[in-house]
């Protein structure tokens, strides 16, 4: 099926990640233009458009955009689509509504006057972006969450609920359009994760005007879980077992690769988490999300419309605690004190490598030119090993790494294979002894292959006996990895692989990042 997203904010990118995984066609689309989603587009692996052409574009059409937005939509090329209504009313963001503040209309009854020429279903407005790839369930699982859904168009509620079940929720109908109201935002159910029985209750007791506290309802469905365990529990709470690998203690050294830190997830919480997966050392690749114009923050604006990415959590963490924290620094081409900064950033305490991402044809024809020469020179003077995301890494890097030999180069995100042909080209670098391959996104790499599962397995077979496990490395790429794989999951993955051995293990998950690091404790 075709599917157009309007609105590239947490919640589009989510339904957009969700419906490609589904094998759905997407174009994605914002107020600002395609100009803004190319590195969007790329790492979602579908199409970008104007508005209007997503919506001619698309069989169903996602609208996730600022409610105050939808009076400039042209109604025209949404007539006779079917529209998932993902939005809901903020009156901090989108102003104050009369006719909603007075509870005389629903957001979905408002669009209707906007577009009334297409089939409107409100759903997706009920859940927390991270949730709609985290909780997804097959179906029949018994812990499967249930996501209500409303519309007048009987034929078109069916076509969203199929899309629901597939995306891994079960849909609950709730209603027409009138009823809507009952799952918007401050209501019972609105973003807790309930069960069909649940669901049912929680819209039921929904009162119309009377706003629950935030979370109320998600705080009184976990007491009552936790007690039903307590009570179906044959185990006794001293014989419980206490988590073990606190500090960074485990019986494997483990250090994460990559993983990204933002406001959100600050150092403390970062290492909480680190302590409970048994994750020694991270390295910071910091990523607070995007600004407005798709520029990843945070960053230094430069003249010119250029911009410098910074590290600022990333050096304090470092800096605070050097065995457990080191950072990764991306650098752009187009900084004009891009050459000055190398050295500074080699002396600098806990910055461990560079970073380069090429997300468009054109970027990489720039490394092909030699345009990153110098910046590459500069970093294998320095011992500062660089990681490059790309597609077409096999044909892309094989020349830059015999033309720096001394130069440690590290394959980001497996090399993207986009097929099996690709991901032999990213084996072949195995032949360059200064090319280092760094496990991460696998999950979404190896999607587009054949049984993607069982590829993910064989290709940490194949990169460890054509590299060596002393030239592979793990990382989470948490919090921006962009599967419903969990940190835990990811780790799973390399820790408990049935095709290595303990010394691959031990390779994979820190011996081989503690060489090229250079982060001995």
């Amino acid at each position: 099926m075709k599917i157009g997203v309007i609105g590239a904010g947490f919640i589009g990118r989510a339904l957009a990640r969700v419906a490609v995984a589904n094998g759905h066609e997407v174009m994605i689309a914002n107020s600002r233009g395609p100009q803004t989603l190319h590195s969007t587009a790329i790492a979602l692996h579908c199409r970008a458009g104007e508005a209007a052409e997503a919506a001619r574009f698309g069989e169903v059409v996602v609208l996730a955009i600022p409610l105050h937005a939808v009076g400039s939509l042209d109604p025209a090329p949404f007539d006779g689509k079917i529209i998932i209504d993902a939005n809901n009313y903020y009156p901090q963001r989108d102003g104050n509504i009369p006719e909603l503040d007075g509870h005389k209309a629903t957001t979905s009854g408002l669009l209707t006057q906007r577009l009334p020429g297409a089939r409107i279903v409100k759903a997706f407005n009920a859940i927390l972006q991270d949730d709609i790839e985290k909780d997804a369930r097959p179906a029949g699982a018994p812990d499967r969450r249930a996501l209500p859904i409303a519309s007048d168009d009987v034929a078109a509620k069916r076509v969203v609920a199929q899309l629901v079940d597939q995306f891994g929720f079960d849909a609950f109908d709730a209603g027409t359009l009138a009823e809507s109201w009952r799952f918007e935002r401050s209501m019972p159910c609105y973003c807790v994760p309930l069960s069909s029985t649940e669901l049912s209750e929680a819209l039921a007791s929904a009162q119309r005007g009377v706003e629950v506290p935030l979370g109320s309802w998600r705080a009184k469905r976990e007491t009552e879980h936790r007690a039903e365990l307590a009570a179906n529990s044959s185990v006794r709470p001293q014989d419980r077992r206490q988590p073990v690998g606190f500090d960074g203690r485990g019986s494997l050294d483990i250090v994460d690769t990559q993983f990204h830190i933002g406001p959100l997830h600050d150092v403390q919480k970062s290492l909480a988490a680190m302590d409970a997966l048994g994750i020694r050392s991270a390295m910071v690749d910091e990523l607070w999300g995007f600004n407005a114009n798709g520029v990843p923050q945070p960053c230094a604006l430069l003249p010119g419309g250029g911009w410098r990415s910074l590290s600022p959590l990333g050096i304090a963490a470092s800096l605070q605690y050097p065995e457990r924290f080191g950072f990764i620094q991306r650098i752009e081409l187009d900084d004009p004190l891009l050459l000055s900064r190398i050295p500074l950033l080699a002396d600098m305490p806990g910055c461990r490598s560079l970073r380069i991402n090429l997300h468009t044809e054109a970027d990489r024809r720039r490394l092909e030119s030699g345009a990153w020469d110098q910046a590459l020179a500069l970093a294998q003077r320095h011992g500062l090993p660089v990681s490059v995301m790309t597609e077409d890494a096999g044909r892309l890097l094989s020349p830059v790494a015999q033309r720096f030999e001394a130069l440690a180069l590290v394959v980001d995100h497996c090399g993207w294979p986009r097929s099996p042909q690709h991901w032999h080209e990213v084996l072949e670098l195995a032949r360059l002894p200064n090319v280092l391959l760094k496990w991460s996104h696998a999950h979404r790499a190896f999607r587009r292959h054949a049984q993607p599962h069982q590829a993910r397995q064989r290709a940490l077979v194949d990169a460890v006996q054509a590299f060596g496990a002393d030239r592979v490395m793990w990382a989470g790429d948490v919090s921006f990895e962009e599967s419903n794989a969990s940190w835990s999951e990811l780790l799973s993955f390399v820790r408990d692989h049935p095709g290595l051995s303990e010394d691959d293990r031990a390779g994979v998950l820190g011996r081989t990042a503690r060489r090229a690091y250079r982060w001995e404790i």
